[in-house]
């Protein structure tokens, strides 16, 4: 399994964030292509990975051969090689995005936007100019008041994850409520699914740790803002969901509400699972490029 760094609390001050400037004002861009990013591309496929995420957690799709396209990513500062100089700002990554493939004069647009990917991706949907545009949401994130509540009760899963931990230190603490990200809150009460947690767990082990200082605010302040004004604007566009039952931080009630105010073609129900379906599900990303069509 490679290795990431992954979302265990969105923050609840915004503070710590308000002086990095947003990613259209540093050297870097964050989006990084296969080679094949070049002005009269047919197609794109837009990886968009969430809060402490690497792009690896895309790595089947990294793999896919798609005739005539290309293959982009969108990293998170202080990720995958970019320095922590900036801040995720969901309207102006979007903006990035969409002007960069605009630029390409790319005819069809594939977005798979992870947890705070998810809103990026929309933001970039409904900017971006191509024939056709498909937008596949995956453990998403939806706007506030959502944000706010996943906060809380993310908050929550932290301090159990740390009593359950005992005196095991702050990396121990956060192993145990990746085991809550993968399977969602219920699963301790199954003998069977609570070792597996485990068992992925401890693979996991020296890779989840306490991120970096500043990276949780850079990463995910704005989301908790973020409302997504104007869903009509993005009726021309194909939206598709898939979402764990259990996920522990963007309940699929929630999120289903969400799906229907956005007038989503599909929703993916995964039983069982939590916000880590790319870790816990390996049929996920054939689903999603059967909703493509690809």
């Amino acid at each position: 399994m490679r290795r990431f760094l992954i979302l265990l609390l969105l923050p609840l001050a915004l503070a710590d964030c308000s002086f990095l400037p947003p990613p259209q004002k540093v050297d870097a861009t964050p989006l990084v292509h296969d080679g094949r990013a070049e002005p009269g591309v047919e197609k794109a496929v837009v990886l968009i990975p969430g809060a402490m995420a690497s792009i690896e957690l895309f790595a089947p799709v990294l793999d896919w051969d798609v005739p005539d396209g290309t293959i982009m990513a969108y990293r998170f500062p202080g990720v995958d090689g970019l320095e922590m100089d900036h801040r995720i700002d969901i309207v102006d990554s979007g903006t990035l995005i969409a002007d960069q493939l605009n630029a390409l004069g790319v005819k069809e647009v594939y977005l798979i936007g992870y947890s705070t990917g998810g809103p990026i991706a929309l933001e970039a949907a409904r900017r971006i100019e191509a024939e056709r545009v498909d937008v596949a949401l995956l453990s998403t994130a939806s706007d506030m008041p959502a944000t706010i509540i996943a906060s809380v009760k993310g908050a929550v899963d932290v301090i159990k994850a740390m009593l359950r931990a005992h005196l095991g230190g702050v990396d121990e603490a956060l192993l145990e409520n990746y085991r809550t990200l993968l399977y969602g809150r219920r699963h301790f009460s199954e003998a069977e699914l609570a070792e597996q947690s485990r068992r992925l767990a401890a693979l996991q082990r020296g890779h989840v740790t306490r991120p970096p200082r500043g990276m949780t605010m850079a990463h995910t302040a704005d989301l908790l803002t973020w409302h997504f004004e104007r869903p009509e604007e993005l009726a021309d566009a194909r939206i598709g969901f898939f979402h764990g039952a259990e996920d522990s931080i963007f309940s699929e009630a929630r999120t289903w509400r969400y799906a229907k105010r956005l007038h989503a073609e599909t929703f993916h129900s995964y039983q069982g699972q939590g916000h880590l379906l790319f870790v816990t599900d390996r049929h996920l990303f054939d689903d999603i490029r059967n909703f493509f069509g690809l």
